[in-house]
């Protein structure tokens, strides 16, 4: 097994989408759309699967919904980073990056991420 082709992260799929709109291609280079997605998935919580069809199956709609609308928000909020990039010489200069994840620590697990087997006490 080699889990960067078997297991995925499903916010990138969601991250891409949102970045493929035309708003974002024809307006940033492939660098700032790079550092975008970076800056936006950093943001969002991750959801590991395999196969996004048999994810898709069982996730419900307003779920999905709700995960659509965290890339598009975590994108957006992102964008003024890029944006209003102060660097002078972006090859060179170390940025700063500050980020406000909107992860709850203490929320219940999602059914995709309760671990299948219980631990041994």
């Amino acid at each position: 097994m080699q889990i960067s082709f078997d297991v995925h992260n499903y916010m990138e799929t969601l991250v891409g989408q949102v970045l493929a709109q035309e708003k974002f291609t024809a307006n940033l280079d492939h660098e700032q759309i790079a550092d975008l997605a970076c800056l936006a998935l950093v943001q969002l919580k991750p959801v590991y699967i395999r196969h996004d069809i048999d994810f898709l199956s069982a996730l419900p709609e307003d779920r999905l919904v709700v995960l659509k609308v965290a890339a598009q928000d975590a994108v957006d909020s992102a964008l003024p980073m890029i944006l209003n990039d102060q660097r002078k010489d972006r090859d060179t200069d170390i940025p700063i990056v500050f980020t406000h994840p909107r992860l709850d620590d203490e929320s219940e697990l999602e059914w995709f991420e309760k671990p299948l087997l219980k631990p041994k006490n």
